[in-house]
Formats: structure tokens, sequence, C-alpha cells
């Protein structure tokens, strides 16, 4: 197996271990699962890379055997007339690698249809083809086609490893313990930073820097439209509350007692994300506690609520 690109990725070194194996031995197909920013595409298109047996400089959507299914320019749906003629071109036999790939980078991104017609191949697949796919969400894959595919699921970066990287690349060490703590076991997120929380700040200093509760409930209004309008809700609510734990620890010394409970709330909301309660309610929570100048203090009880939302 080539080094090229796999000596790059940050953790998820038993994945790694594996892929000389796969690639003596391919499986039809793979499924490569995680959370946002764990490295799921990067591996992926190394993997393709791999079974074409191509260098990792070279780009694979001039590749003639690897074959990308991705939506139309200006869609976010991938269209069943493209699954169906990528499906014809891979019965074909591969021009210069051992075998022909599909790469699929956003699976989810298939209607019913289309499932439907990636389905047919996967129940009489050319025996030339592999398989290499890419969700974040897999409650929307059918079963069905989960059944057919070598799941390999991808788990968030220990905290350590992703300092030891970061200093690696050049940063200084300060600034990778807290460019892990926010990322939170997501490489992607450690190594582009300041990119990915950029279109949060401005909301997230407003929320944090607000001079009234008036303010500080507009700030999270927009926050909350922000993330509601967001493509992967989850993952806002995640950058929108790492810009504001960042933000706060900016202004941490002149904002004082406040600081304090603004942390706790931020911390709850963090929690919330994906539950059944919105971390919108914590962060309003937090703001009314600001203005009463209140802190719930921590005891040794089990609580049904987050401490935030104790008033």
């Amino acid at each position: 197996m080539s080094q090229a690109g796999w000596d790059k990725i940050i953790g998820h070194g038993q994945v790694i271990k594996l892929v000389k194996f796969w690639k003596k031995e391919p499986a039809f197909a793979y499924l490569i699962t995680g959370p946002a920013h764990v490295g799921k595409n990067t591996i992926a298109e190394l993997l393709v890379k791999e079974f074409a047996e191509m260098d990792n400089d070279s780009s694979l959507r001039l590749h003639p055997d690897i074959f990308v299914f991705e939506p139309e320019e200006g869609k976010r749906d991938i269209a069943v007339k493209t699954v169906r003629e990528l499906r014809t071109r891979l019965y074909e036999k591969p021009q210069i690698a051992k075998k022909v790939i599909a790469f699929l980078p956003n699976m989810e991104r298939l209607n019913t249809e289309g499932f439907n017609a990636l389905l047919k191949i996967m129940e009489e697949p050319p025996a030339h083809a592999v398989f290499i796919a890419v969700a974040e969400n897999i409650s929307k894959i059918p079963d069905t086609i989960l059944s057919r595919v070598v799941r390999v699921s991808l788990g968030l970066v220990p905290k350590h490893e992703l300092i030891s990287a970061l200093e690696s690349r050049g940063v200084q060490k300060n600034e990778a313990e807290v460019r892990a703590e926010v990322a939170r076991g997501r490489p992607g997120l450690a190594i582009n930073f300041d990119d990915i929380l950029a279109e949060y700040r401005s909301a997230a200093d407003a929320y944090v820097m607000a001079v009234s509760l008036g303010a500080r409930l507009l700030a999270v209004e927009r926050i909350h439209t922000q993330c509601a309008e967001a493509e992967d809700g989850l993952l806002a609510w995640q950058n929108s509350l790492n810009a504001c734990g960042e933000s706060l620890r900016g202004n941490y010394l002149k904002m004082g007692f406040q600081s304090v409970i603004l942390g706790q709330g931020i911390a709850d909301a963090y929690g919330a994300i994906g539950s059944a309660i919105s971390p919108r309610i914590y962060l309003e929570a937090a703001a009314i506690n600001v203005k009463l100048n209140y802190l719930v203090k921590p005891n040794f009880l089990p609580k049904t609520f987050p401490l935030s939302l104790t008033i």
C-alpha cells in the first residue's frame, strides 16, 4: 500500500491498517460513516485511489475507471438518471486499473428512485466493480443497501492525537490544545479551525458581549435561525456553540462573574444538541440568569434539568 496521503490522516489507525487487506481481497462495497469532519471523505478518496492504483496527487475524477455519483450542477440530490447512466458504464471492463470503482461521496443524497436503481446494481454486481460510499446520516439509507456493504464506522479522534498532529503541522502547543478542545475529536475542525467558525462568530460575539437581556435574546434568535437554515443543523449548532465558547474565552477577564453563568449555559446547550429540547432554550435561560446575576450552585443530587434551566 502506498503511504502517499495515508500518513496525513489523523487518527483511525486501525482502518488504515486494514486498507492493504482490502486492496488484496476487496469486498464488493464499502460504506464509510461517522460524524462530520472526522475524515470520512479523505479516507474514502484515498481508498478509491488505492483500488485504482493512482498517485495521491492525481485527480480521481479524471481517471477512466472511476465513476463518481454526484448531483448535477445546481442540484442537491443525485438524479436517478445519473445512477442509471453510470450503471451501464460499470459493466464495462476497466481500461487501466484492475477494478472499476463507483464512488458515492454523499450517498444519502440519493432519493428513493436513486436507491432503487443502485440496488439493482448491487443485486447483480459486476465482477470487476467496487463501490465506495460515504454517508453521515445512515438513517436515510435503506436496509436493503446497508445489508450489502461493509460498513466502516469512523469515531472521534482522541484529544492527545489531535494535539500531536497539530503540533507536527507547526501549530503552537497552547493553540493546538485550544483547537483540540473545541474540535471535540474532529480533525477537520481542528485543522480548518478559523475557516469553520468564521460564519458563526458574529452571532456568537453578539450573544456573549450583549449589553442587555433583550440584545442577548436577539442574538439567540440569530443563532437559532442560522442553525435552522443550515444544511446540517446539528453541525451548525456545534459550530455556533464552539464560536460562543471561543468568544467567551477571549472576553473572560472583562466579563467576570457573567462569563461563568454564560459558560454554564453554553455547556448545557452543547449537551442538548440532538436531544428533544433545543439548545436555544438553554442559551435563553443563561441570558436570563445573567440578567439576574444568578449562578446555580452544583450539588450531588440527581438533576432532571441542566443547571442553566434551574432559575
